[in-house]
């Protein structure tokens, strides 16, 4: 069997067992940060809810003071709450039109609350205008005190509703908890096992190349040592640059006899030309008779021998002097070339050999990605579509929340292994920006909650460091941080104790430490601990995982300028992670203010046209029939010039397309349409690194999603180009 079909086979084998286990495990990631948002939402709504009877509070409490001194500098509590009671509104009224909130509560809490204001504002105006007496009557009607308890009751229930809702959320989370962990581990010793043997197989292909080159290798070394163990060739000229001696491999070399050739110039023996320009060389006798000093011939010389056959040669020349400095003569020493540049010829088909070995592996690790991701995309989107719509009944939602965390899961993995690709080859960039790192571990902390609680574990977080912001790429420090807890978490047995601190150390540099419990670890896995796809044999067999977290982890902090590093006092002691990172201090730099985002309206599909090119049938399939359910109008094509020709003949408001297709690519026909169209265009491919992502944009595609493709995140992106009067 060829080395492509090999590969093939490996491909076709690997792709469909990873595709049809990875689903599951993808999916589950992203279950602990959906529960977490959930009930970090409970909490945040609860909070909004005591901070409006709180704020009414502070209206009234300002409303005291002034009817009591009739001095206005009493009032700014209250016209601070007035102030604030309208933005603390509008936030309840969003969550209400999200669906968050009964609109009718929020609605009666409104008009309670605008009755309560009216009724501190009339009392004001009272005592403002007719004085205290006037204003205390008013406050002894006690209508005032009826509005604000049923405030009071209002609030009280819809606290009650969400905490319900929260009590619920956290039911069903630790409901699902033994499932999961079950499907997880599955999951992870099928991927396990699948992805070592994909591995063990195309590295054996690669060795196979690396015996290749070796051996070239091997032989330019073997040619050296031959150079270097005979003799080289001696012409000894005197100081008119006449010929005095010759050895025998100088004989052979020029053709000349030593008896021929004495008292000859050395020009006429020694006759060199540029292999390139065929223009005479200066004879490097005269070079040394000239300057006195040791000279050496250019690159590309040729020997013309007596018989006119040329000899590419390598030489250098130094003066014959006596013990007064006088020079007498020159020695010259020169060698037959041919063999070194043969050899450079073969090294440099070698260099050539490995560089096409390392292109092919970059193909076929994209074109693996592209492989695995392209049919995910049919899968993940009728999920998203299932999950935001009420299609199916209840008791299934839990379920499509878990395929479709699945399904991103298996995306994350491959982006793992394209991580640990583009770490190899130096090709990894960063989205640089200011950062609280504190922040940054709270957020990665409650990412894992789920984990925490399910095990019991004890978190203590001491993040004491003045020094806490850094300049980095927010993703891939959280990245970085979420391995480590996740280890961390994993490795800890039920009810252990997981600690996080930080300092400042003497340099300017923040420290951040994960300390845990857990099994601990040997020297001997600490010492391979930071390298791809090393894990304890104990350690994959009980846990799973593929041994890539931590390599990855080590050099996102080294491209960061930092430094990872690991400890144990042995198994059962517990671990230490350490990493340190070049700190900025806050009063230095000026911190991004983030302004509040307003979602988008959806926009009047209503005679939007949509062009869809993809040549994966069910994919095209899914995403059409999707489209179309929102009300879209969809035409698709699976070629390049079936889609030029639609383009041409039809108006098309938006274009959505693959970039891997049959007849060229989706890039090819953005340019085409771009000579003579601006319409929007969408990329989806599996093809999902930073350099093909900025060559979609340079080609002329307005945006980009990766495969496999969240319908939601499509649907927000085309709601861009429509809403607020765009498109």
């Amino acid at each position: 069997m060829s080395r492509k079909s090999k590969i093939f086979t490996i491909i076709a084998t690997a792709g469909g067992v990873i595709f049809g286990s990875l689903v599951i495990l993808y999916l589950m990631g992203r279950f602990t940060i959906r529960i977490d948002s959930d009930l970090v939402r409970y909490h945040v709504i609860i909070g909004e809810l005591q901070e409006i009877l709180s704020t009414l509070k502070d209206a009234e409490t300002g409303q005291r003071g002034y009817l009591l001194t009739g001095k206005d500098d009493y009032l700014i509590p209250h016209e601070q709450a007035v102030a604030r009671i309208h933005q603390e509104f509008e936030t309840l009224e969003a969550r209400a039109r999200a669906g968050e909130l009964s609109v009718s509560d929020v609605d009666e809490l409104w008009k309670l609350s605008s009755q309560k204001l009216d009724e501190l504002h009339k009392t004001i105006f009272l005592r403002r205008t007719q004085g205290l007496p006037a204003a205390l009557a008013a406050v002894e009607t006690d209508i005032g005190k009826n509005k604000m308890d049923l405030i009071r009751a209002l609030v009280a229930k819809m606290t009650t509703n969400e905490e319900a809702a929260l009590a619920n959320a956290r039911r069903k989370a630790d409901a699902l908890v033994y499932e999961r962990n079950l499907l997880f581990v599955l999951s992870t010793l099928l991927n396990l096992a699948v992805l070592a043997w994909a591995y063990r197989r195309i590295r054996e292909e690669t060795e196979g190349r690396e015996r290749a080159a070796l051996e070239t290798l091997r032989q330019k070394e073997l040619l050296e040592v031959t150079l270097a163990s005979i003799g080289d060739a001696v012409i000894v000229t005197d100081i008119a640059g006449r010929i005095t001696f010759l050895n025998q491999v100088a004989e052979k070399l020029t053709g000349w006899k030593l008896s021929e050739a004495l008292k000859q110039p050395c020009s006429k023996v020694f006759n060199i030309i540029n292999e390139s320009s065929r223009e005479m060389v200066e004879s490097p006798v005269d070079k040394v008779l000239s300057l006195g000093t040791i000279v050496g011939l250019a690159n590309h010389t040729v020997l013309m021998r007596r018989d006119g056959s040329e000899l590419p040669i390598d030489d250098s020349g130094a003066p014959i002097r006596e013990p007064n400095g006088t020079v007498r003569g020159v020695v010259l020493i020169f060698r037959d070339f041919s063999e070194h540049k043969a050899a450079e010829h073969k090294l440099l088909e070698a260099n050539d050999a490995l560089e096409a070995a390392n292109r092919a592996k970059d193909q076929f690790l994209a074109a693996l990605s592209h492989e695995l991701r392209t049919p995910l995309t049919p899968v993940l989107a009728t999920l998203t579509n299932w999950e935001a719509s009420d299609v199916l009944p209840a008791p299934f939602h839990a379920d499509i929340q878990m395929l479709r965390r699945n399904v991103e899961l298996e995306a994350r993995l491959i982006d793992d292994l394209l991580d640990l690709n583009r770490i190899v080859r130096g090709k990894l960039s960063l989205n640089l920006e200011l950062i609280d790192a504190h922040e940054l571990v709270q957020s990665v902390v409650n990412m894992f909650q789920s984990e925490i609680n399910a095990k019991q574990l004890q978190v203590a977080i001491g993040l004491n460091a003045t020094r806490h912001y850094v300049k980095g790429d927010s993703a891939r420090l959280q990245q970085v941080f979420g391995n480590i807890l996740n280890n961390a978490t994993k490795f800890t047995e039920r009810s252990g104790h997981i600690s996080i601190t930080s300092a400042d150390d003497t340099e300017g540099r923040l420290i951040l430490t994960f300390r845990d419990d857990g099994i601990g670890m040997t020297q001997e896995v600490i010492d391979r601990l930071f390298q791809p796809f090393e894990q304890g044999f104990h350690v994959s067999n009980r846990y799973g995982g593929l041994g890539l977290g931590m390599a990855i982890s080590k050099a996102l902090v080294e491209i960061h300028a930092g430094l990872i590093t690991a400890g144990s006092e042995g198994p059962g002691q517990g671990a230490e992670f350490t990493v340190t990172l070049p700190s900025i201090h806050a009063s230095t730099m000026k911190l991004p203010v983030m302004s509040g985002a307003h979602p988008r309206t959806r926009p009047n599909v209503k005679g939007i046209r949509i062009l869809l090119v993809e040549d994966h049938e069910d994919s095209a399939e899914v995403l059409s029939r999707l489209l179309r359910e929102k009300g879209y109008s969809v035409e698709t094509s699976a070629t390049v010039a079936e889609a030029i020709r639609l383009a041409t003949e039809q108006q098309f408001n938006l274009v959505v397309s693959d970039i891997g297709l049959p007849d060229g690519s989706g890039v090819d026909l953005i340019r085409q349409m771009r000579r003579h169209s601006s319409v929007p265009a969408i990329a989806l491919t599996g093809f999902g690194t930073d350099r093909d992502i900025s060559r979609y944009k340079e080609a002329g595609f307005d945006a980009h999603l990766t495969k496999p493709v969240n319908f939601q995140k499509l649907e927000m992106i085309i709601n861009q180009f429509f809403s607020d009067g765009n498109g």
